[in-house]
């Protein structure tokens, strides 16, 4: 990779303060994924850069980028922010759980481009008032693609049924019609309206988000679901998830 100073446009991750001047700050961005720099005076009074790498901010940046270890920022113009996102902890919290799992599922590397628009249309919708939680459902649902785990969301993984009654099997990696429930006393045991909205957002991309309308009380079976199955076929979940399902307790 080149090591001269390079030019770059990059959404604002995550920003922790490096010792007592400077900050550690995760972009990611369009040309090399996501990159962790070393952005030195951001703690100073007199730093140009500070309020260019505020968490959900945007724009154009120019650094030294490097493969491995810590990047180095020296400048950044035209920068925006996704105001609403920083604002609200809820919208936050969802948008700091897609960076991380679009992070994960990509290991570092350069997203594609078109999981690259995918990931700034997300933001743009969320801050435009989109429903934070069903655009990330959707996207982790097309997700399982890339951690190379997609379910067969479209006909019986055992017999090949497409229509009467079906369920989600996690083991089996897809819908199982009630003539094969028996091959999985595991199975997830989901609503109709429930597995009809998962097969739905398998299909459908984030431009039809508002097009969407559910109850919370099905938003919670949803998650429920897409969790189980991320569990058992991804395996773990990163930390932002824990402070979404706290989030969730506080409306109890």
């Amino acid at each position: 990779m080149n090591r001269n100073t390079t030019n770059f446009f990059g959404i604002v991750v995550k920003r922790t303060r490096y010792r007592e001047r400077d900050a550690l700050v995760t972009i990611l961005t369009k040309e090399y994924g996501y990159r962790t720099f070393l952005v030195r005076g951001t703690q100073t009074g007199k730093s140009k850069i500070s309020g260019a790498v505020i968490p959900f901010s945007y724009g154009d940046y120019s650094g030294l980028v490097k493969s491995e270890g810590l990047s180095y920022l020296n400048s950044a113009t035209n920068i925006k922010q996704f105001d609403q996102i920083i604002q609200d902890i809820e919208l936050n919290a969802y948008t700091t759980f897609l960076f991380d799992i679009v992070q994960n599922a990509f290991m570092d590397e350069k997203l594609p481009e078109d999981w690259y628009k995918t990931v700034f249309k997300a933001l743009m919708y969320i801050d435009n008032g989109a429903d934070a939680q069903i655009l990330v459902n959707i996207i982790q649902m097309h997700l399982l693609q890339v951690y190379g785990v997609a379910p067969n969301m479209h006909q019986c993984v055992v017999g090949g049924e497409t229509e009467g009654s079906f369920d989600f099997s996690v083991v089996l990696g897809g819908i199982i019609c009630s003539k094969h429930y028996s091959s999985d006393p595991h199975r997830l045991h989901l609503p109709p309206r429930i597995l009809y909205f998962l097969q739905l957002f398998s299909d459908i991309q984030i431009d039809q988000v508002r097009s969407v309308e559910i109850k919370n009380s099905n938003k919670d079976l949803i998650q429920k679901a897409i969790d189980s199955i991320y569990m058992g076929t991804v395996g773990f979940y990163p930390k932002s998830k824990t402070f979404i399902d706290k989030m969730k307790s506080w409306h109890l």
